[in-house]
């Protein structure tokens, strides 16, 4: 299998050098591989999603992602609109728009007409089994209903990536069970390498390989 990620010596730091939120990291991922990242807060986890995203640039070292070299600063919103799908602890749907119209937001930057950008939004949903929630609003679901919206979302554009920064956070233990469940069956069908940011050990424990941060260093892989 190839390799989607190879990141060698990366470093991060905020507050002129003061904190150091990434300091000399070495990780490959497998294209279609499942990797948990765990460690406490502050250890540089969320900091390693956001480099992976091209929400944040390194200050050394070289990150490769689905053969964009992500410190070059070239093309990365290309990256981000067809490599990435990112799922948040806060869903971040819009409120006002249907659930169907937010599955739909990313594929605005395709080439898709607006019935093909229905027709595949309505696909996503089914496959999370919400095709009868489509014309309702967000504020009118549960949390795990709206997580589900959200995945949908983050697979619009097929992605060759999902980063996940604690998806099953803010719910209850049997919504997470459905997170997770659905999160693992579209990475095994779509073939789909998720990397996920959780404090869940339980979850964690359901990854191929679960990564372990300390003050911005790997100290398990």
């Amino acid at each position: 299998m190839n390799n989607i990620v190879e990141i060698n010596n990366l470093k991060k730091s905020y507050e002129n050098g003061n904190i150091k939120a990434l300091n000399g990291v070495d990780l490959s991922i497998k294209k279609g591989e499942f990797v948990s990242i765990i460690g406490p807060s502050g250890s540089g986890k969320s900091t390693l999603l956001n480099m992976l995203g091209a929400l944040d640039i390194a200050d050394e070292g070289s990150i490769n992602v689905a053969k964009y070299d992500l410190r070059s600063g070239k093309n990365l919103s290309n990256f981000r609109a067809n490599e990435i799908g990112f799922i948040f602890q806060l869903h971040n749907l819009i409120p006002n728009l249907s659930v169907i119209e937010n599955v739909e937001i990313p594929m605005f930057t395709s080439k898709l007409s607006n019935k093909e950008r229905r027709e595949r939004a309505s696909y996503l949903l089914d496959l999370v089994g919400l095709t009868e929630k489509a014309y309702l609003k967000p504020t009118q679901l549960s949390g795990g209903e709206r997580q589900r919206v959200a995945i949908s979302r983050a697979l619009a554009n097929n992605p060759s990536i999902i980063l996940a920064d604690e998806p099953t956070g803010s719910l209850d233990s049997k919504n997470s069970k459905k997170i997770m469940d659905q999160l693992i069956k579209l990475h095994v069908e779509e073939n789909v390498t998720l990397i996920m940011v959780t404090h869940d050990l339980n979850i964690a424990k359901l990854a191929d390989r679960s990564i372990e941060f300390l003050d911005g260093e790997i100290i398990e892989n």
